[in-house]
């Protein structure tokens, strides 16, 4: 009798024990889609909602279909694009990127970063018919300095030239290549608020490389032309530009007239000895 009362003495305290640590429950898997985004789609689409899916599949955040035309003769492009914001005690952060491509080969993309400084507290801007002021979004509100940083580039396979001057014909055409990359900033810094005017600067680095285009219904570039007939041809420095301007945009009786001024002035400067100076 002393042993069965003992293994069930033995018995109950091992449950006690079980009971004061229980297993870790296995942690759940992270989430595939943590912004919603699929079930969206899913929800657009999965009944075949042709404007709602479309809507979904080319503005839906954060990532949709990017569509656009590259440039003349490089056709239209496909590809997709991605955006998001974050926003700070100081700060709303945005950010956005996109890439396409065409047909023929050509391409552009980019990345783009916005700083909208939040320091100080929206007030209300814009002068009605009676005198009262309407809120704007905090993007518009005058008080805000707004910061941009970018990187774009673009590729494009089908450009022409028809040689220096103003009596070129058709026989002159040719063809070539270009890539073009650009990485900046430029700032945008209130002053009046009434007259919604601020200051703008802007400073750019570009850089162009040139290169042959073969297979097109004239000959490439190299062909026909050389350094002294098609300038830059084989050098293609790198060009620093900067920029500075005001803008004014007020806006009248309730948001229903808007007016927008800007005076801007532009330097090109070409670091080192180049042959092209923009001066001359």
């Amino acid at each position: 009798m002393r042993r069965i009362v003992l293994a069930v003495l033995l018995l109950a305290a091992g449950s006690v024990r079980a009971q004061e640590n229980p297993p870790k429950p296995t942690p759940a898997p992270p989430k595939v889609d943590p912004s919603g985004e699929l079930d969206k789609l899913k929800e657009s689409c999965g009944a075949f909602k042709i404007l709602p899916c479309a809507e979904e599949l080319f503005t839906g955040k954060p990532v949709h279909i990017a569509v656009g035309s590259i440039a003349p003769q490089n056709g239209f492009g496909a590809g997709l694009a991605y955006l998001g914001h974050k926003t700070t005690d100081n700060w709303r952060i945005g950010w956005n990127s996109d890439a396409i491509g065409s047909i023929n080969g050509s391409w552009r993309a980019g990345f783009y970063l916005k700083f909208i400084d939040t320091h100080q507290k929206p007030i209300a801007g814009g002068f009605g018919t009676k005198g009262k002021k309407k809120p704007r979004v905090l993007s518009e509100l005058p008080e805000h300095l707004v910061l941009n940083l970018y990187v774009q580039a673009i590729s494009l396979n089908k450009l022409t030239y028809f040689g220096l001057g103003p009596a070129t014909t058709l026989a002159g055409r040719t063809f070539y290549g270009m890539t073009q990359t650009i990485v900046g900033g430029s700032a945008v810094k209130p002053f009046y608020e009434r007259l919604n005017a601020s200051l703008y600067g802007e400073i750019n680095g570009r850089f162009v490389n040139i290169r042959p285009s073969t297979g097109q219904p004239s000959p490439s570039i190299a062909t026909l032309y050389s350094e002294a007939t098609a300038p830059g041809l084989t050098s293609q420095p790198g060009t620093l530009q900067l920029g500075e301007g005001i803008r004014i945009r007020p806006v009248y009786f309730d948001d229903f007239l808007r007016l927008n001024y800007s005076l801007a002035y532009q330097q090109f400067f070409i670091p080192g000895n180049s042959r092209f100076p923009f001066n001359d």
